[in-house]
Parts: structure tokens; C-alpha cells; sequence
């Protein structure tokens, strides 16, 4: 089965005492391709009476994004379709768009993110931030995989050479986490 349009990741909440410079020193050692640091706006988009997907407007430095993501008991595979959109940011004609569809509620989430990038994985180490309420995590994503086994165990790869083990991850996505459940 292709992964073109899903997202497959591992996510570990990290303690307020997680050493990230120990950590981006260990990533560094695998030599990413990319490493940066970059300030994130999501507002996420639930549409009333939608539990089973979910809208992401991203926008940073140096991408806007519509995304859908379909929600449910993991996250470790899910639908995730990703729009390109153009500057400048668009948050307006984003929430008309959604506001057509049906009746939605917006959660804006802050993050900062470090990102190393690999031709096969991208880890990321996060703070987000919804109103009161902060967490920390790393998430290993796997990028460009013929399928989801090898996905997999391309995360497995990276993970245990961080010192990660899959059995400790989250399967809450971070809107969850956050925000909590909504209809």
C-alpha cells in the first residue's frame, strides 16, 4: 500500500527536564541532512458533528499547509493530505473555506520545533503551547517509504539509536493532547 498520503510517526512526550542539547548532539552524530529550528502556527479546524478528521492551517517561515488528518484510537498511521498553499498567509480564506463546508470550531497551538531531517526519517523535537496547557515531545516521522512496513521499521532504526522505545510512545495525537477530545 502506497504512503503518499499517510502520515507515519512515533511520538514520545518528553519530560520539562528533557536535556535537548544531549539529544540534538546524538541526532547530529547520524547526520541529518538538515537541522533548524522554526516558530509554527497551527489553527486547527474541527468540523461540527466530525470526529473522524480533522483541518491543520500551518504556517511558518517557510510553508503554508492545509492539511486533513483522519483521528482515531492511533496515531501511529493515518490519512494526512497536505495542500500547499501561497504566500501571503491565508487564515481568512481558510476559515471561509472550512465555515462552507459546515459549522467549525478554530484552536489556535504554538510550537517551536528542532527539526533533523534524514533522506528516510524527520525528528523533531516540539513545545507546543494551546492556552494554558504545554507539552514536550519527539516524534519520528518516516518519509518517502514504498510502504508502511518498511516505514516502520525505519522508525524502529532511528528510535533505538536515540534510545527510544516504541512501546513507551504515545498514541494520542498532539490536538488530543492539547485540546482534548471534540465532536
Amino acid at each position: 500500500m502506497s504512503t503518499q498520503f499517510l502520515e507515519i510517526e512515533h511520538k514520545f512526550v518528553v519530560p520539562e527536564a528533557f536535556n535537548l542539547e544531549t539529544f540534538a548532539r546524538a541526532c547530529r552524530d547520524l547526520h541529518p541532512q538538515v537541522e533548524k529550528t522554526v516558530a509554527v502556527h497551527d489553527v486547527y479546524h474541527v468540523l461540527a458533528g466530525r470526529s473522524d478528521i480533522i483541518f491543520r492551517h500551518r504556517f511558518d517561515r517557510e510553508l503554508q499547509q492545509l492539511t486533513l488528518k483522519t483521528r482515531g484510537v492511533d496515531n501511529e498511521v493515518r490519512t494526512e493530505i497536505n495542500l500547499a498553499l501561497q504566500d501571503p498567509v491565508q487564515e481568512a480564506g481558510v476559515s471561509a473555506f472550512l465555515s462552507a463546508i459546515g459549522p467549525t470550531e478554530r484552536f489556535p497551538i504554538q510550537k517551536q520545533i528542532h527539526v533533523f531531517e534524514f533522506a528516510d526519517c524527520e525528528i523533531v523535537h516540539y513545545t507546543a503551547q494551546y492556552e494554558q496547557r504545554t507539552v514536550s515531545c519527539v516524534e519520528f516521522e518516516a518519509v518517502g517509504a514504498p510502504d508502511t512496513a518498511t516505514a516502520l521499521a525505519t522508525l524502529e532504526r532511528y528510535e533505538q539509536a536515540l534510545g527510544f522505545d516504541a512501546a513507551t510512545r504515545t498514541s494520542v495525537n498532539l490536538f488530543e493532547m492539547l485540546v482534548g477530545p471534540t465532536t
